[in-house]
């Protein structure tokens, strides 16, 4: 891996109109969301908080950047995928034009079922490797 290293932070809350309860639970489908963030190329490092009973999950992830590249657009653009590539959406994480481009998988239960990721708050900085 080659490039400079970007930290992202992000807060979200992850809901859906029928409850997790009901079946699959949330746990899964957030490990579903990180094996799809480790799979992705540019994720150097991830780390999450995930409180199961608020659905608050806060999501660190290392990026790597080449150069001249904007590493905030870049894990906001690798986070986003790895939500829609299992099955999620989310909300407030792209700019609008892009997020309303987005396909939406339509399925018997499509917007009952859907994990919808509604981001709160993104930081992010630099990171000088050890």
């Amino acid at each position: 891996m080659s490039g400079d290293l970007w930290r992202a932070e992000a807060e979200f809350t992850v809901s859906r109109r029928i409850p997790w309860e009901n079946d699959e639970g949330l746990r899964p489908h957030i490990d579903k969301v990180l094996d799809a963030l480790k799979e992705n190329d540019v994720a150097a490092e991830i780390e999450v908080d995930a409180d199961l009973e608020s659905a608050h999950v806060e999501l660190s992830v290392i990026v790597v950047t080449p150069e001249h590249s904007d590493g905030d657009s870049l894990a906001r653009e690798g986070i986003g995928a790895a939500i829609r590539s299992r099955g999620g959406r989310h909300e407030g994480l792209l700019p609008l034009i892009d997020e309303s481009r987005l396909e939406t998988r339509a399925g018997p239960f499509s917007g009952l079922k859907t994990p919808m990721w509604t981001l709160f708050r993104m930081s992010g900085c630099g990171v000088v490797p050890d």
